[in-house]
């Protein structure tokens, strides 16, 4: 696991990095989807039934992060990778039981942070994909991404959606103001 954070955090740096010089517009980050696809690999690794890593909500971070670099995606490349963040975030157990899991108090508190910054990545990158993305078309095809988890029979999955579209409709609003 170390070593998988290691690299996640070497990611954001190196995007980081590139964002902060002045020709980061005219950049061709060649490396781009390679990472992308180790970041997303991460994810898919981190099991369905617990939360007890970091390593889910900073890949989340590091793919919003290389996400504004060049060369931009295609629409379908940006919705696999929304689709696979939202795939390793709502079908986790009810924050409670995951809680209940943790041998201590402290163990608790951990997973409930690990929780908390999993959403808001996840946040934050729909926020990420929709700037660079501006269009009725895109966000319309992120809300059918998280619209299908509304008709699941676990009531978590369901509030993971509906925080998620509130989420996602506050970026749309946000991005079509600071455009115009």
């Amino acid at each position: 696991m170390d070593l998988k954070l290691t690299l996640i955090r070497n990611v954001m740096e190196i995007s980081y990095a590139i964002l902060e010089t002045r020709d980061s517009q005219e950049f061709e980050f060649s490396y781009k989807l390679e990472l992308l696809g180790y970041m997303l690999d991460f994810i898919k690794q981190e099991p369905l039934d617990s939360l007890a890593s970091p390593v889910r909500y900073k890949a989340i971070l590091a793919i919003g992060h290389l996400s504004k670099l060049k060369p931009s995606l295609t629409m379908e490349e940006n919705r696999e990778l929304l689709d696979q963040c939202l795939r390793s975030l709502f079908p986790l157990p009810p924050l409670e039981m995951m809680k209940e899991e943790g041998e201590t108090a402290k163990d608790a508190l951990h997973i409930q942070s690990i929780y908390v910054r999993s959403l808001e990545a996840l946040g934050k990158l729909m926020e990420t994909l929709l700037e660079e993305a501006p269009t009725a078309d895109w966000f319309q095809e992120m809300f059918k991404l998280i619209r299908t988890w509304f008709s699941s029979g676990k009531e978590w999955e369901r509030e993971r959606a509906l925080q998620a579209s509130t989420q996602l409709l506050t970026a749309y609003q946000d991005t079509i103001h600071s455009t115009f």
